[in-house]
């Protein structure tokens, strides 16, 4: 079904989806499409990318859809990103890179490693969080979206850096929700439990009963003024368990599902 043109005109003509080649920003992606809006596709591998662009054009032939190869664990990958979107009006930026294959604990990661995901998940987010706003706020419409998780309400025993970032998009996404309402710009961080992306699944297997990306994306999108957080259904009434639990019980819950799910056990596990 045609979506109305109201909602391409409020958050088009452009969406920057970062993380856009697969799993749920791919499906982001494909939902802005069917919505009027054309969408430019940012991940690191170019391969990926063309293929998930190739499938969206024959998908929605009314759209242009660019892409943008850009590593954003790297200082001047935001750089990339915007110089490719110069002269493109976007109005809608959905930042859902950062889901994290390796368990372990913090100490035992090389730093290297880590310092790639401080920049992609921390710094390259505000960098383009910042710039966009900046230009959405002069035509006074626009959207960003940071995706959450629930892993983001309680530290996380094994993927205590990935935890923190989801919590650091949550802060940021209600602060900047009071901030550029003002502006006329909606924020949205969405927060989700374990999905079968093609990254996860290849980690740890599939889940049962997991969310699914498309309805995410669409859920997402439909709830994208109603902010500062949307949870998805299944998980509503762990986030509600998490925040009302003592927090020593609440990491050692944490811990000792993800150690399930690292052991390829992931029935359970958040």
């Amino acid at each position: 079904m045609p979506h109305s043109p109201a909602f391409s005109e409020k958050y088009g003509p452009w969406a920057v989806v970062v993380g856009g080649s697969e799993g749920i920003g791919r499906a982001f992606a494909d939902e802005l499409a069917h919505r009027g809006i054309n969408p430019i596709l940012v991940a690191r591998s170019r391969p990926t990318l063309e293929e998930a662009a190739a499938a969206i054009r024959s998908a929605h032939p009314e759209v242009e859809v660019r892409t943008v190869a850009a590593d954003l664990s790297v200082p001047d990958g935001a750089d990339a990103v915007m110089a490719a979107t110069k002269h493109l009006e976007v109005g809608t930026v959905v930042y859902n890179v950062g889901s994290e294959p390796r368990y372990g604990d913090f100490i035992d990661h090389d730093w290297e490693m880590l310092a790639g995901r401080l920049q992609r998940n921390f710094v390259s987010k505000a960098r383009l969080v910042h710039h966009f706003a900046r230009m959405m706020a002069p035509r006074g419409r626009g959207a960003l979206v940071l995706m959450g998780s629930v892993a983001g309400f309680g530290g996380s025993p094994g993927f205590a850096l990935y935890a923190s970032s989801k919590a650091f998009s949550h802060a940021l996404g209600e602060g900047l929700w009071v901030e550029l309402a003002r502006r006329g710009i909606d924020v949205l961080t969405p927060v989700v439990g374990q999905t079968n992306t093609p990254t996860m699944v290849r980690a740890y297997g599939p889940v049962d009963d997991a969310a699914d990306a498309a309805d995410v994306a669409r859920e997402s999108l439909d709830q994208i003024a109603n902010g500062p957080l949307w949870v998805e259904g299944k998980v509503r009434q762990l986030v509600a368990d998490r925040i009302a639990s003592d927090p020593a019980e609440r990491a050692k819950g944490i811990g000792e599902r993800t150690a399930r799910l690292a052991a390829g056990r992931p029935s359970g596990a958040n």
